[in-house]
C-alpha cells in the first residue's frame, strides 16, 4: 500500500470520527421582484428590504434563536444555495406570467422545499397565476390562488381578524388597499382558516370598471395547513408600500412569517420598529423624484380619446412631473357627455375655460359657464354634459399624482 493511499485512508477515518458539521442556519428567505407600477405601488424591492428590517427589529424573532432573515429584493436568487436551511419563504412580487414559479427549474426547486414542509407566505400579486394555469399549481402549497385579473376592489375596508394564532395581537382595523375578491380555494389540499375578512365593493371586473354595487363578503387573508405538512399564509393586499405602516396589518404579516416558520406566535403578536418605516422610504423616493422644477412641452402631454371628446394630461405621477397632483384638460363635444363616474382616492377641482355644461354631482345638477369652478369630494359620482354649440373645455385637477377613476 503506498504512503499516499495510507494518508488518504487516515484522513477519511479521521473525518468519519469528527462530529457532523453544523446544519445550515435556519433562514427566512424573502423574494421580491421588479416594480411594475409607479413608486409606492408594487414596490416589491423596497417592500422586501422593509420586511427584512422589520423582522430583524423584532424581539420575538431574536428570541427564536438561530434564525436569520435573507432578502433577495430583486427577484429569485441566482445562487441555488440561497434556500438551504429555509424554514419559510415569502414572495412579494408580480404574478401571472411574471410569477417566479412560472419558470420550470425554479418550480422544481420550490416544490422540493414545499414537500419537506417549508412554510410559505405570498403577498398581493404573488397569489396570482395565469388564467387557466395548469403548471404552477400554487393552491397546492398556498391553499388558494387568484386566476387571472378577473376583478379587484380598491377602497377603505373594515377588516375583522378571525381568531387564528396569526391574528394574535391584531384588533379590528380599517385601511385602504387594493384587494382581490375572487380567489379559488383548494380545501382538499389541507385546512384553510380565514385570517382577515371584510366587505369589498367590486370596482373592476372582466376588463372594465364598474359602478360600485352591493358589498361582497370576502376573505382577504388566510392560513393553510397542508396535509403533508407545512404551513402557508396568503394575503391579497399590500398593493401600496405604506400598507406596512398600518399597525394591525404589519403585525399580522410578521406573525404570518413566524407561524409559517413553525414558531409559536406570542400572545401579543410580533412587535417591530419603527412605526413609520414605509413612510420614511416613500419620503426618500419622493425627494429623489422631485428635487427641482420640471418643464414639459406640448409633445410631452398625454392625450386620451373618448367617444364624447378627449382628455389631455399635463402633470401626474405617471408622467413623472408631480408627486402630489394630477392636472389636465377635458374637452366635451356639443351634445355629448362623459359617463357618470367617481374618484375613490382623490378630490377634483373642475374649472370651465370655454363653453357651457350641465354638471351633475351626487343629487345636484347645475349649469356652468366659462369662469365657473366646482370642487368635488372623493367618492361623489359626477359627470358633465355639453349644452352649448361649441366644444366645452374644462381644466381639471386632482389631489393625488395617482388619480383613480371608476366608470370613466
Amino acid at each position: 500500500m503506498t504512503s499516499a493511499l495510507v494518508r488518504a485512508l487516515f484522513v477519511c477515518a479521521l473525518l468519519a470520527c469528527q462530529p457532523a458539521a453544523a446544519d445550515a442556519a435556519r433562514k427566512i428567505v424573502l423574494v421580491g421582484g421588479a416594480s411594475s407600477e409607479p413608486p409606492g405601488r408594487h414596490d416589491y424591492a423596497n417592500g422586501t428590504r422593509l420586511l427584512k428590517a422589520l423582522l430583524e427589529s423584532s424581539p420575538e424573532l431574536r428570541a427564536a434563536g438561530d434564525l436569520v432573515v435573507e432578502a433577495h429584493p430583486d427577484g429569485w436568487p441566482a445562487d441555488g444555495s440561497a434556500f438551504d436551511g429555509a424554514v419559510t419563504i415569502v414572495f412579494y412580487c408580480d404574478g401571472l406570467e411574471r410569477h417566479p414559479l412560472a419558470h420550470p427549474d425554479r418550480r422544481m426547486r420550490f416544490e422540493s422545499l414545499m414537500q419537506r414542509g417549508v412554510g410559505l407566505v405570498a403577498l398581493h400579486q404573488a397569489i396570482t397565476v395565469p388564467e387557466g394555469d395548469a403548471s404552477i399549481g400554487l393552491e397546492r402549497w398556498l391553499g388558494a390562488a387568484r386566476y387571472g385579473m378577473y376583478d379587484r376592489a380598491t377602497e377603505m375596508v373594515e377588516l375583522e381578524p378571525d381568531g387564528h394564532p396569526v391574528d394574535r395581537g391584531v384588533a379590528p382595523f380599517a385601511y385602504r388597499d387594493e384587494f382581490y375578491p375572487t380567489i379559488r380555494f383548494d380545501r382538499e389540499a389541507g385546512r384553510i382558516t380565514p385570517l382577515l375578512s371584510g366587505a369589498l365593493h367590486v370596482q373592476f371586473r372582466e376588463g372594465r370598471d364598474l359602478i360600485i354595487g352591493q358589498p361582497v363578503a370576502s376573505t382577504v387573508a388566510w392560513a393553510f395547513e397542508r396535509k403533508g405538512g407545512g404551513r402557508a399564509v396568503g394575503f391579497s393586499g399590500a398593493h401600496y408600500l405604506d400598507s406596512f405602516d398600518v399597525p394591525g396589518l404589519r403585525r399580522l404579516l410578521l406573525n404570518a412569517v413566524l407561524w409559517t416558520a413553525g414558531i409559536e406566535v406570542p400572545p401579543g403578536g410580533v412587535h417591530s420598529e419603527p412605526a413609520d418605516a414605509a413612510r420614511r422610504i416613500l419620503d426618500g423616493i419622493q425627494r429623489k423624484r422631485m428635487v427641482e422644477a420640471v418643464v414639459t412641452r406640448p409633445a410631452d402631454n398625454r392625450i386620451v380619446p373618448f367617444p364624447w371628446g378627449h382628455l389631455v394630461w399635463y402633470a401626474s405621477g405617471e408622467l413623472g412631473n408631480s408627486d402630489t397632483m394630477t392636472v389636465g384638460r377635458a374637452v366635451i363635444r356639443p351634445g355629448q357627455q362623459n359617463p357618470r363616474h367617481y374618484h375613490p382616492n382623490c378630490d377634483e377641482v373642475l374649472h370651465v375655460l370655454e363653453g357651457r355644461i350641465l354638471h351633475s354631482m351626487g343629487e345636484r345638477t347645475v349649469e356652468m359657464a366659462a369662469g365657473d369652478t366646482v370642487s368635488i369630494p372623493t367618492g361623489v359620482p359626477h359627470n358633465a354634459r355639453n349644452i352649448g354649440t361649441e366644444d366645452a373645455v374644462l381644466l381639471i385637477s386632482f389631489s393625488t399624482a395617482d388619480r383613480k377613476v371608476v366608470n370613466e
